[in-house]
């Protein structure tokens, strides 16, 4: 190969210096991936030539609308990343225009316009260029995890939808991936080195992965030993897919946040009158505290000259349906002030649940005034609000937990619940337990992405985040 200058311009095509690009990793980098890629851009240049010779100008607006699937996934100012690195590899290489739509070939098949380009002018190209182009003519776009990395250089992808493993010669994109994220790409392969050719701008996370298995397995079942050929058969299905995903991403929607119950989220503020004394009502209600005794649940009260003036406690109730782990959960939080009850809590069945409980104990000692309910978009935000402002009680509570002791015993209680989380059954991982997915293959991919998805979220500065090497040792995947 001839010697490039450190100078000259860098043969991959970014249009950088050789000696400020591909020369920085030439010692760790094939020749071959850079053949590829400069081959990528001469022939991407002789296509442009051929399509302003024989299609019409109509053509590449026919091809958008049908590559965002008929204008369903408008394109916007979000989309320029996407036109460079997705749309453009997909028009040349994998739409096939009508042949009407081509100077000479009205009763030519349907062929792509690179695959075209080549029947109709192979002297256009030498013989490494015929096979680049048949090589990326016959390669659909599929989901590519990432399951390993090295930052500057390449990453090994796994085809979610084919069972295929490649290493791809990639210098941006290694540089921000991680293993887990997920990919709708392209990759062309010539012996030991491989690119991608197209792929998308938006990554999708880790926690998709289910979908991907699920119609990875759905396509085994129509076809036992399925091949590329039946990507090719599904390209709208899976752009249809991609798009989704990143309207969905794009724009996400609110999160719909539930209690340990699994109810939607709503704070409500219930209000009653006491038409009794207060430790009359407060006795009628000890119950509910799952108090000892009635001395241990008083002394959570407040008393002046021997009457009691308030009382604050919570609303327990035995074990919690989400965590096993859990001695006990807290339902809502009862204050009873002179002759006001008000009782707080998280959901509407929670709120209902209380007041039947309320009629029970207290009767027409208690007479319901209102209730307050705060939406989940208020409490978001007020939730922002705290963050951005100096929140004296955040202040306190980061304080509190900054405790040795207080340290200690959340370190035990997140040791505790990572150790139940083996046994759960997790939507994640289709209802299994993670010791259950751990035993086949199929569950050991959508565990490996949750673990990598935990990776990607973990705060270290969190007693509760999990400790990822321990869970895998202790789910023999290390």
């Amino acid at each position: 190969m001839k010697k490039i200058g450190r100078n000259a311009l860098c043969p991959c095509g970014s249009g950088k210096k050789y000696k400020k690009c591909c020369l920085r990793i030439a010692s760790v980098s094939s020749f071959g991936w850079q053949r590829m890629r400069r081959t990528e851009t001469e022939i991407s240049r002789k296509l442009g030539k051929f399509l302003d010779q024989n299609y019409s100008d109509e053509v590449l607006f026919e091809a958008l609308e049908e590559f965002t699937i008929d204008a369903e996934f408008p394109v916007g100012d979000d989309f320029e990343l996407e036109m460079e690195s997705l749309f453009y590899p997909w028009y040349l290489y994998n739409w096939l225009p009508e042949s009407h739509d081509i100077a000479g070939a009205e009763d030519s098949p349907e062929l792509s316009i690179a695959a075209v380009c080549l029947q109709q002018q192979p002297s256009r190209f030498d013989a490494y260029q015929q096979r680049f182009i048949n090589e990326a003519c016959s390669q659909p776009f599929s989901f590519f995890m990432v399951t390993h990395v090295i930052p500057g250089k390449e990453m090994s992808l796994r085809d979610l939808l084919h069972a295929r493993e490649v290493t791809v010669h990639e210098r941006q994109a290694s540089r921000t991936l991680q293993k887990g994220e997920i990919m709708f790409a392209r990759v062309v392969q010539f012996d030991d080195d491989a690119i991608m050719l197209g792929c998308s701008s938006i990554v999708i996370p880790a926690a998709y992965i289910n979908e991907f298995i699920d119609l990875r397995e759905s396509l085994k079942r129509d076809e036992p030993s399925p091949d590329l050929k039946i990507l090719h058969e599904f390209d709208y299905e899976l752009r249809y897919r991609y798009f989704a995903i990143r309207d969905e991403l794009c724009n996400p929607a609110l999160p719909q946040i539930a209690n340990t119950d699994g109810d939607p989220l709503q704070l409500t503020k219930l209000y009653y009158s006491l038409n009794c004394s207060p430790i009359e009502a407060a006795r009628a209600l000890a119950t509910l505290s799952m108090a000892s005794s009635d001395e241990e649940f008083l002394q959570q009260g407040k008393f002046d000259a021997g009457e009691l003036v308030s009382i604050s406690f919570p609303w327990l109730q035995k074990g919690n349906q989400k965590h096993k782990s859990w001695d006990n959960t807290v339902l809502g939080q009862l204050v009873i002030e002179g002759k006001q009850l008000t009782i707080d809590v998280n959901s509407q069945k929670r709120a209902d649940a209380i007041k039947r409980k309320i009629t029970r104990r207290l009767g027409k000692r208690a007479t319901f005034q209102h209730a307050v309910i705060q939406s989940v978009e208020k409490m978001l935000e007020d939730i922002a609000d705290s963050r951005q402002g100096s929140d004296p009680g955040q202040a306190r509570h980061e304080e509190l937990q900054n405790l040795p002791e207080i340290k200690q015993k959340l370190s035990e209680m997140s040791s505790k619940h990572w150790q139940s989380w083996l046994d759960e059954a997790l939507p994640a991982l289709k209802n299994e337990t993670p010791r259950e997915a751990a035993k086949h293959p199929i569950g050991q991919e959508r565990l490996q992405a949750l673990l990598w998805d935990f990776e990607h979220k973990r705060k270290a500065e969190s007693e509760f985040a999990p400790d990822v090497g321990l869970l895998r040792k202790a789910l023999g995947l290390d």
